[in-house]
C-alpha cells in the first residue's frame, strides 16, 4: 500500500551518519581540488586570529566604503580615500534548506523511480552541497583573480557592509605604455554613435613589452620571470597591427610589404598570400624578440538572479598585463578557524546536527527543523587572499575603458 502520509519522511541525519556525511562531503569537495584559486594561492595555516592583514611584510591593507547608488544593481566606488583596515576577514558562505515542499516532491519521485525517501534526499543532499562548496571555491578565485590582476578587491561584503580592499603595491610597481594599445573609435556618426574597441596605430606594443620589462628587471630589481594576462587581451594582442607588421618585418623583410601613401598618409598592409599563425606569432615574441612567457588566464564565473544564471563581470581585469615569479604562488588564503570547530569538540545539541570541516577549514552543519518542518544546511568560512610578497610585482594598464 503507498504510504501518503509524511509520517516516514525525516531529515538527512536519518540517513546518513556522521562519518558518511564527511565522505560525502570530501568527495564533492574533490572536484574542486583543481579550482582555478589553486594555482595561485596557498591555504595559510588556520589560526584564531580574525584579522586581514599581510603578514610577511608587514604592509596593512587599505580599504574604502562602497556607497550604495539608487537603483544601482552593485554600490558604487567611494570618493574617500584609502583607510588602513584593521577590521575581520570577509566571510563565505552558502546554504540551502530542504522545505516540506521539497520533501513532498522528494517522496514522490523516490516512489515513481523505486528509490526510498532516505535515497531521495541524499541524492539532493549531494547535488546541492555542490554548488555550495562550489561556491566557495568561486568566490576565492574571483577574489584572487581581481586582486592578481588589479591589487584590489571589490565589493567584498564584511560584518553586513561592503567594502573595497587594496593591497599596497608600490605606485612604482604600477605602469603604462607610451600610447594606449587600443582605443575606442566611434563607427556611427554623432546622432547614432557606435564606439568600437581598435587597435591603435601609434602603439609599439612589441616595444613596450620590452621597456616594460627592462624598467621592472633593471630599475626595480624585481625577480618578475612572466606576464598573466587574460585570454581577451591576449587575442587582442597578436591580433594587433603594430605585433603582426613587426612579425612579418622580421620573417620577410619588406617584400612581404603594400604600401600606399594617399594625402600625406601612409598605410602599410602585408601580402594576403602570407597567412600570419597564432603560434608562430608567440614563438617569434618569446625566442626571437625576448618577451616573457604568457600565463594566459580564462576564468569565467557567475551568480543567480531572480533564479536565472547571470555572468560576473571579468574578475580578472582585461586592462592589465601582470608581471610575477614563477618562483613561487603570490597569495595565501589567510582563513581563520571557525568557532563551530570548538563547539563540536563538546557534542551535538541533539542528534540531527551533523558538522564537518573540509579540508580543515570550510565548515559545514546540518540541523533539522520540526516547525516548520525543514532539513538546514550551511556552510562558512572565514577567508582571504593576502600577497606572499607585495613588492615583487608589477601591473601595467594598456588600455581604458570609454570615459
Amino acid at each position: 500500500m503507498r504510504d501518503l502520509n509524511l509520517y516516514g519522511i525525516s531529515g538527512l541525519h536519518q540517513y546518513v551518519d556522521a562519518e558518511n556525511f564527511g565522505l560525502i562531503l570530501d568527495n564533492v569537495n574533490a572536484k574542486y581540488n583543481r579550482a582555478i584559486w589553486r594555482q595561485f594561492a596557498s591555504w595559510g595555516k588556520p589560526t584564531d586570529d580574525r584579522e586581514w592583514k599581510q603578514g610577511i611584510k608587514k604592509t596593512p591593507i587599505l580599504v574604502r566604503a562602497s556607497v550604495l547608488g539608487t537603483h544601482s544593481e552593485k554600490p558604487q566606488r567611494s570618493t574617500i580615500g584609502w583607510e588602513f583596515y584593521g577590521g575581520t576577514l570577509p566571510q563565505l558562505g552558502h546554504g540551502f534548506n530542504i522545505t516540506q515542499d521539497d520533501m513532498i516532491e522528494l517522496r514522490k519521485n523516490a516512489k515513481l523511480a523505486d528509490m526510498t525517501f532516505g535515497e531521495a534526499l541524499t541524492d539532493s543532499f549531494v547535488l546541492n552541497s555542490d554548488a555550495m562548496i562550489g561556491g566557495v571555491h568561486s568566490e576565492l578565485s574571483y577574489m584572487v583573480m581581481q586582486a592578481m590582476s588589479t591589487g584590489e578587491i571589490h565589493d567584498v561584503a564584511v560584518d553586513g557592509a561592503r567594502y573595497d580592499f587594496k593591497f599596497q603595491i608600490p605606485d612604482e610597481n604600477f605602469m603604462k605604455p607610451v600610447a594606449d594599445w587600443f582605443v575606442w573609435e566611434n563607427k556611427g556618426d554623432a546622432a547614432n554613435p557606435d564606439w568600437k574597441l581598435v587597435p591603435n596605430e601609434k602603439a609599439d606594443v612589441v616595444e613596450d613589452f620590452l621597456t616594460f620589462q627592462k624598467y621592472l628587471t633593471d630599475t626595480l630589481s624585481l625577480g618578475v620571470d612572466h606576464w598573466k594576462l587574460s585570454k581577451d587581451l591576449l587575442d587582442r594582442i597578436l591580433l594587433h597591427p603594430s605585433v603582426k607588421n613587426s612579425y612579418l618585418a622580421s620573417k620577410f623583410g619588406n617584400n612581404y610589404m603594400n604600401i600606399n601613401i594617399q594625402d600625406g598618409t601612409t598605410t602599410i598592409n602585408h601580402d594576403p598570400r602570407i597567412k600570419v599563425v597564432r603560434t608562430e606569432i608567440l614563438n617569434w615574441l618569446h625566442n626571437d624578440m625576448k618577451v616573457w612567457p604568457f600565463q594566459e588566464i580564462d576564468f569565467k564565473s557567475a551568480h543567480e538572479e531572480d533564479g536565472k544564471r547571470k555572468a560576473d563581470a571579468p574578475a580578472f581585469d582585461i586592462h592589465n598585463l601582470v608581471a610575477a615569479s614563477r618562483a613561487y604562488r603570490p597569495f595565501e588564503i589567510k582563513c581563520m578557524n571557525s568557532i563551530l570547530k570548538d563547539r563540536n569538540k563538546m557534542g551535538a545539541h541533539n542528534d540531527s546536527v551533523r558538522t564537518y570541516f573540509v579540508e580543515d577549514r570550510i565548515a559545514v552543519q546540518n540541523v533539522w527543523q520540526d516547525r516548520p518542518m525543514m532539513n538546514i544546511i550551511d556552510c562558512e568560512l572565514y577567508a582571504g587572499p593576502v600577497f606572499n610578497n607585495v613588492r615583487d610585482y608589477g601591473i601595467a594598464t594598456v588600455w581604458k575603458e570609454r570615459e
